[in-house]
């Protein structure tokens, strides 16, 4: 049977603005993300990563992968495109995703850009997973759809 495991949405604090004046706080599918190093998965580190059906990949600061003992650039690049339309330099790299209590081959692309937080996207991530997500709960579903490691 294949793993499936759930979380909760993170309320962040947001501030009220003309156009939502009773807003105290937003809640964000942002999920616990355990990264390793796919030379050496004794490397690792925790981070909460937001859950982004319109990213195509998985995007991470550069500083993570130095973290785990990867040296970021390579001469596997690819432009993205970020919301504005600024293209930033990503650098694809081999990892493992911890999610769940799972670990699972995937990829990332890390960039020294300035992004507002770690992205899962569709390839290397919605790819491997099912998932659900229930606004009315604040919750995600997700089911794996490969075993994991």
């Amino acid at each position: 049977m294949l793993p499936s495991f759930k979380e909760k949405f993170l309320e962040i604090p947001a501030n009220p603005s003309p156009a939502f004046p009773d807003r105290r706080s937003s809640f964000w599918p942002l999920i616990h993300v355990r990264l390793f190093s796919n030379i050496d998965e004794t490397n690792y580190i925790d981070f909460k990563a937001l859950v982004d059906s319109g990213a195509n990949f998985n995007i991470f600061p550069g500083f993570l992968a130095e973290k785990i003992g990867l040296k970021v650039i390579n001469d596997k690049i690819e432009k993205i495109a970020g919301i504005g339309g600024q293209l930033f330099d990503g650098y694809y790299h081999e990892i493992i995703l911890g999610l769940g209590g799972w670990k699972f081959n995937s990829f990332a692309l890390f960039t020294f850009a300035d992004i507002i937080c770690p992205v899962l996207g569709r390839d290397g991530f919605f790819d491997l997973f099912e998932i659900k997500i229930d606004y009315s709960k604040k919750e995600i579903e997700f089911k794996a759809k490969i075993k994991p490691l």
